[in-house]
């Protein structure tokens, strides 16, 4: 049996998606969707800052790109704010 093994795996495009972006995600189990910053992007995963809605609270959730290849997140972002670019069809967000 060999060391190395060929795999093909998800991740994200870092020329697509960059610490900064606007962002507005659905997980297909929320009920309604959130709006962020992206803080970090790595090949598997993004993180994302938002407000909850709690005062002066801010948390982060993040985005797996094994699953938004599963199809169980909307994404969409945008870096200049004129072109908005979509991934995901996760609970079809209005």
């Amino acid at each position: 049996m060999p060391l190395i093994k060929d795999t093909v795996n998800k991740v994200f495009d870092e020329a697509s998606v960059h610490k900064g972006d606007l962002i507005r995600a659905k997980h297909e189990t929320w009920d309604e969707p959130r709006n962020g910053i992206v803080t970090a992007v790595s090949d598997d995963k993004l993180t994302v800052l938002f407000l909850p809605g709690l005062g002066n609270v801010t948390n982060y959730f993040t985005i797996l790109a094994s699953e938004v290849a599963a199809g169980k997140w909307t994404v969409r972002w945008t870096t200049d704010m004129e072109t908005i670019k979509t991934e995901g069809t996760a609970g079809d967000e209005q």
